[in-house]
């Protein structure tokens, strides 16, 4: 399992540190002694723990355990809040409360997963994770006290609020399927690496396919089954958001945002983006760019 250990750069003295994660990233299976804590704010996250497939939505928080495996494969127009934090943080405290649970127990006992918490629990949750990943991030002034007092507040409300999870504690995953997991999302890097250099032509769910040396049947199983949707679904999404960073940073003409995005025509680009974000893409530029004057 060493291969796929990580090992964070926590402070022995403040073992705890949070960071923002954004895109269409692939990270491949690893473990590693402290809990982590996933915040999706936005997009979507497919997220494997062990042997179980997760698929994550905006708002929502999901708990992983010191020891257990985990991967996930964002959505490009996605952003994930992470906390990492080693159990010795709450030591001092645990020794004098006398708790009759381990705190490792507590951990893995809870329910994991915030949309099968009561929603008040889920609110107060989402409120500790903000305000911990805005002080690590000011960094004012004793923003380590807030954090600590933060964390053990978090520790209060999974003892207290959260429910234990109704499903049996699975063991570790095996070599074996973690051996088969990396090899699935070495085949879905190279996928999103060919949509990569090849969106501004006519891609066919056919054409990757044999790119890959794949039927076209499994090639679309292979797809779906990993990520959650299809492989239209996802090029469009990927062209999308191509075209909408064109639209913010850019003022070409909608021909141009249209080729240099990959849709075939004008026509094509500019039903396509209306259905997806309920407004032209002139009306979305004209907005942007009015909220950007607006800051100014």
């Amino acid at each position: 399992m060493s291969l796929y250990l990580e090992i964070p750069q926590l402070d022995k003295h403040f073992p705890f540190r949070s960071f923002i994660n954004k895109g269409d990233v692939l990270v491949y299976p690893h473990w590693h002694k402290e809990i982590e804590i996933i915040y999706v704010t936005q997009g979507s996250l497919e997220l494997g723990i062990n042997d179980t497939s997760i698929r994550m939505k905006q708002g929502e928080v999901q708990f992983i355990n010191g020891g257990d495996v985990h991967y996930f494969l964002a959505s490009p127009d996605s952003e994930r809040v992470v906390i990492q934090f080693d159990l010795s943080f709450f030591q001092e405290v645990s020794v004098l409360s006398g708790q009759e649970r381990p705190l490792r127990d507590v951990f893995t006992e809870m329910e994991q997963s915030s949309w099968n918490w009561p929603e008040e629990t889920a609110a107060k949750m989402l409120s500790l994770i903000k305000s911990v990943y805005e002080e690590e991030t000011d960094r004012e002034e004793g923003y380590a006290y807030i954090i600590k007092a933060k964390l053990f507040e978090m520790l209060t409300l999974i003892l207290r609020e959260v429910p234990r999870s109704t499903t049996p504690r699975r063991s570790r995953i095996s070599e074996k399927t973690v051996s088969q997991s990396k090899g699935t999302l070495w085949k879905l890097e190279r996928i999103f690496e060919y949509v990569e250099h090849h969106y501004q032509e006519a891609v066919s769910l056919k054409s990757v396919a044999e790119y890959m040396g794949f039927s076209p049947y499994y090639f679309a199983k292979l797809f779906k089954k990993n990520t959650g949707m299809t492989f239209v679904t996802f090029l469009n999404e990927y062209r999308l958001n191509k075209a909408k960073w064109i639209l913010l940073n850019e003022d070409n003409p909608m021909t141009e945002v249209a080729e240099a995005a990959g849709f075939s025509s004008v026509k094509t680009f500019h039903h396509f983006f209306k259905n997806a974000t309920g407004t032209s893409p002139l009306k979305y530029r004209r907005t942007i760019s009015g909220n950007k004057t607006a800051r100014t």
